[in-house]
């Protein structure tokens, strides 16, 4: 009996130490869920938009990894930033961290990062997406990073609950 006890001890232990572990990842589970295939569209759906904006926009498979890698933070951001009027600094906090990942993420490469938020209620289409950049200054965010002839992109997108976030980023 007394063995029992000390082997279920153990496990416990055991148990207890790995349960602590779980939460040590890098990225959380809900922004690794990604949408591979509105990703596809809105890669489409900016493609033609540069056309018709006289740019020759392609899609890079290394600017869509530093947007991935990007994705989590992005995600706590825009978390912060809905819960802003209970603790309005976590958003700020949440903002730098998200910035601070970028850099490190783009490598000294010269791209600017383009987070594009929808709430749950409005459906990511080529219109609605191309209404929501309209709405924001997207070239003087990419003046300020140094993209002065935007060439390529790399864009993830993720379905939270409370919204769906489209993330750029763009380079020469």
């Amino acid at each position: 009996m007394k063995k029992m006890k000390r082997l279920v001890a153990v496990l416990l232990v055991g148990i207890m130490a790995l349960a602590m572990l779980t939460a040590c990842g890098v990225i959380p589970s809900a922004p690794s869920m990604r949408d591979t295939a509105l990703e596809r569209d809105v890669a489409q759906w900016t493609v033609e938009w540069g056309k018709n904006q006289n740019l020759t926009l392609t899609l890079d498979p290394e600017l869509t990894e530093i947007s991935n890698k990007c994705l989590p933070t992005a995600v706590k951001a825009e978390n912060a930033r809905l819960t802003s009027p209970i603790d309005p600094n976590a958003h700020f906090d949440a903002v730098n961290k998200r910035e601070k990942v970028f850099a490190e993420a783009k490598k000294g490469k010269t791209a600017a990062l383009v987070p594009v938020t929808f709430t749950s209620e409005i459906e990511v289409t080529k219109d609605t997406l191309a209404d929501a950049v309209s709405k924001m200054d997207v070239p003087s965010n990419l003046e300020q990073a140094g993209v002065y002839n935007p060439t390529k992109f790399g864009v993830t997108v993720t379905k939270q609950k409370e919204y769906t976030l489209v993330l750029f980023v763009v380079s020469e």
